[in-house]
C-alpha cells in the first residue's frame, strides 16, 4: 500500500481512535507495510472519549499507572480500577464511551476483519457471521498482553522480518479471540493442525529461495498449499520452529557460509539474505555472541 491509497480498515480504526482521543502518539505501526494488524501506543489528550463502531476486532492495554475508568456500552455503564497490564476488548459493531480520571498511557491493537473472518471459517468451521467477539472490560489476559508488547517491539525496533512477525501475531490473535473471547463454544477440543512432509518441504524450499526478499506468511502458506490460518501452527508442529524463527535460522546459516569468503563485503552478505547491514549485525551478534566482523576474524586466525 502507498501513501496515496486508502487506509485498510484496521489502519482507519487506528486513525479514528487517535483523532477522537487527541492522542499524543508514542508508537504507531507502519501503514504501508503491515496488512493484517495495526498497533499503537499513545497518551490520551482527552479523558472523555466516545468511539463509533470500529468494525474490526480490537483491544487496549493499560501501559500507565493505576486509573479509574468507566465504559458505557449499549446504555449500560461499568466502572473499574485498572493497573498496568489490565486490558479491555472493544466491541467491533457497537459505539462505546470511555471516561477516565486522568489521561492514560495505552496500547491498542486492531486486527484485520477479513483475516478474522477467514480464521473463524477455517479454524472453527463456522460461518463468520455466527461468531461474535464478547466485549471484555478490565481483565487480565497474558496472551493478549504479550501480543501487544511484541507488536510494539516490532514498531520500535523495525527489521526486515517485522512483517512476518506481525502476520504470525495476527494469526495467533485471531485464534485466541475466537477460542477465548467469543460466543464460539466447541464441544470437543480442536485437533491440532498437521502438515504432510511434502508440504513442509515445499514451504522450506520456498523460504530458502526467497530469503533475500523476506517472504510473507501468505506466500509461504501458498507455496505449501495450505490455508493461512492452519499453516503457522502446522509448520511449528512439524518443524519445531515458527516460520519467523526458521527464516532467521536459514538467514544465519547462509550468512555464516558467505562469511568464509573474505572478498565478500559484509554489507553485501546482509543484502543477499534480506537484511540491512545494521540489522544483520544485531541479529548475528544476538545469536552468535559476536559481530560478523569478529566471526570473520576468528576464521582467519
Amino acid at each position: 500500500m502507498t501513501d496515496s491509497e486508502p487506509a485498510r480498515p484496521e489502519g482507519a480504526a487506528l486513525h479514528t481512535v487517535h483523532a477522537l482521543a487527541a492522542a499524543q502518539v508514542i508508537l504507531a505501526s507502519p501503514p504501508n507495510r503491515w496488512d493484517s494488524v495495526a498497533a499503537t501506543r499513545f497518551r490520551m489528550g482527552k479523558v472523555d472519549i466516545s468511539l463509533p463502531a470500529l468494525h474490526v476486532p480490537a483491544f487496549g492495554v493499560n501501559y500507565g499507572q493505576h486509573m479509574q475508568l468507566e465504559r458505557t456500552l449499549n446504555g449500560r455503564r461499568q466502572t473499574a480500577s485498572a493497573v498496568a497490564g489490565h486490558l479491555s476488548i472493544l466491541p467491533p459493531d457497537a459505539e462505546t464511551r470511555w471516561m477516565f480520571d486522568q489521561p492514560g498511557d495505552v496500547a491498542l491493537v486492531f486486527l484485520n476483519g477479513e483475516l478474522f473472518a477467514r480464521a473463524i471459517e477455517e479454524g472453527a468451521n463456522r460461518a463468520s457471521r455466527s461468531v461474535e467477539i464478547v466485549p471484555r472490560f478490565v481483565i487480565r489476559d497474558l496472551v493478549l498482553e504479550r501480543i501487544a508488547h511484541r507488536l510494539l517491539k516490532e514498531i520500535s525496533e523495525p527489521g526486515s522480518a517485522g512483517c512476518l512477525v506481525a502476520e504470525e501475531l495476527a494469526q495467533e490473535l485471531a485464534a485466541h479471540l475466537i477460542f477465548s473471547h467469543s460466543n464460539f463454544n466447541p464441544r470437543r477440543v480442536q485437533r491440532a493442525p498437521t502438515m504432510a512432509p511434502s508440504k513442509l518441504k515445499r514451504a522450506e524450499e520456498f523460504i530458502l529461495s526467497n530469503l533475500s526478499r523476506g517472504p510473507s506468511l501468505l506466500d509461504i502458506a501458498g507455496a505449501a498449499g495450505m490455508s493461512l490460518f492452519h499453516f503457522a501452527k502446522a509448520f511449528k508442529r512439524a518443524s519445531g520452529q515458527t516460520p519467523h524463527q526458521y527464516v532467521i535460522r536459514q538467514r544465519l546459516l547462509r550468512a555464516r557460509a558467505l562469511l568464509h569468503n573474505p572478498r565478500l563485503p559484509i554489507r553485501q552478505i546482509a543484502k543477499s539474505i534480506g537484511l540491512t547491514h545494521s540489522h544483520f549485525t544485531a541479529v548475528f551478534t544476538r545469536h552468535m555472541g559476536m559481530t560478523p566482523s569478529k566471526f570473520r576474524d576468528v576464521l582467519r586466525s
